[in-house]
């Protein structure tokens, strides 16, 4: 097999125009990747080509999708927390970004019913961008803290534990951030940041072999694979000793 890969533009997505790479190879499968607008797959999708979605899927999409199980990670993560004896626990995110970012929301909410915890509506900022600014002014802004913050991914982890520090809060002492990716801003930040891990190779492999039984079984069921996930807890979360 040869592998050729096309970046899509926000410009090239706007406006509809399929990757010039399908106008001009005879493609025999495609793999997707996640953060395409929905509008801009199903234009693809629509070529017949045979396609796996990678980390995104939709009710209308007539493809085979490989995804993470953003539920469960975000539900053993929130957990995790919540068994350090946290209950007042903050979300942080762009819900509207992608799909897995959704459903990592959903993992935390269904987390705190399970334990009996009521969510805090003011602790869920479920429209944060990936923005210092942003981070600061939520942070800032509420009239009362949490004692742990689940960030949706680890970009967000960083900026919440760079803020948090700002403010002079020690973490773990204090607060404590847990995320989700096992990115490299989790492994550099002080402290390291307790994230979800991801197997990266392996979500790789499957929608490559995915992608061949597909090619190979045109006309049998499509299908949703989940990828399980692991906690990896790191220096950033501890016991809640008080409420600061």
């Amino acid at each position: 097999m040869h592998l050729f890969i096309e970046s899509i533009s926000h410009h090239t997505a706007e406006k509809l125009v399929l990757p010039s790479l399908l106008n001009n190879l005879n493609i025999d499968g495609l793999l997707i990747l996640s953060h395409l607008p929905t509008e801009y797959i199903s234009k693809v999708l629509s070529t017949g080509i045979p396609s796996v979605l990678i980390d995104h899927h939709d009710p209308h999409f007539q493809a085979d999708s490989i995804l993470i199980n953003n539920r469960f990670g975000a539900y053993n993560a929130v957990e995790h927390l919540i068994q350090l004896g946290h209950k007042d626990i903050a979300f942080v995110g762009d819900i509207e970004f992608s799909p897995s970012y959704e459903e990592r929301l959903e993992g935390y909410l269904l987390a705190l019913r399970k334990h009996n915890i009521s969510p805090n509506k003011n602790f869920i900022f479920s429209s944060a961008k990936e923005k210092e600014e942003e981070i600061e002014q939520f942070i800032t802004a509420l009239s009362e803290q949490p004692t742990a913050w689940f960030c949706v991914n680890d970009g967000h982890g960083f900026l919440v534990s760079s803020r948090l520090k700002q403010m002079g809060l020690n973490i773990p002492g204090q607060v404590s951030v847990c995320s989700f990716d096992n990115g490299q801003l989790s492994q550099i930040a002080t402290p390291k940041i307790t994230t979800v891990d991801i197997d990266l190779k392996h979500y790789g492999k499957k929608a490559v072999e995915q992608l061949f039984q597909r090619i190979e079984n045109p006309n049998k069921p499509f299908e949703e694979i989940l990828i399980s996930t692991q906690l990896l807890v790191r220096e950033s979360t501890a016991i809640r000793v008080k409420a600061w």
